[in-house]
């Protein structure tokens, strides 16, 4: 059986950044992970294991999950989670569908989140700032 070729082009993004949690008034830290690829007829979620370790996190992306809601719609499948613990010195690896893992090592404070290490290769790409992300899908 021939070995699936492995793909150069960045999959997944990651976006770490403060945030704020209004219904308890604390500080908090937003991860997002999405693919890069668009689906045209739903917003799919991606269905991930997350793993913690003291100073390290690892999402396991195990699928697409269906929506929710049966609506019609496009964009990228999204898996979002807020932490209010997440401070300090991070490792944070994403495994991929094909079982690649891929790690970035970042500095999280309550102001700011700042690239240690970025990820090796194209597999994942890291953003730390929400107008970033927001620009990812103007260009």
């Amino acid at each position: 059986m021939a070995r699936r070729r492995r793909t150069t082009a960045t999959e997944y993004r990651l976006l770490v950044t403060p945030g704020w949690n209004d219904r308890l008034q604390v500080p908090t830290t937003v991860v997002v992970l999405e693919t890069v690829q668009t689906f045209a007829s739903f917003r799919y979620a991606l269905s991930v294991k997350e793993e913690r370790g003291e100073r390290s996190l690892l999402y396991r992306i195990t699928g697409l999950k269906a929506p929710d809601l049966s609506l019609p719609g496009t964009g990228e499948a999204q898996y979002t989670r807020e932490y209010e613990d997440l401070i300090g010195t991070i490792e944070i690896t994403v495994q991929g569908l094909d079982g690649e893992r891929t790690t970035c090592t970042l500095r999280i404070t309550p102001e700011r989140v700042h690239v240690l290490r970025a990820p090796r290769g194209t597999h994942l790409a890291v953003l730390t700032e929400r107008s970033d992300w927001e620009k990812r899908n103007h260009s």
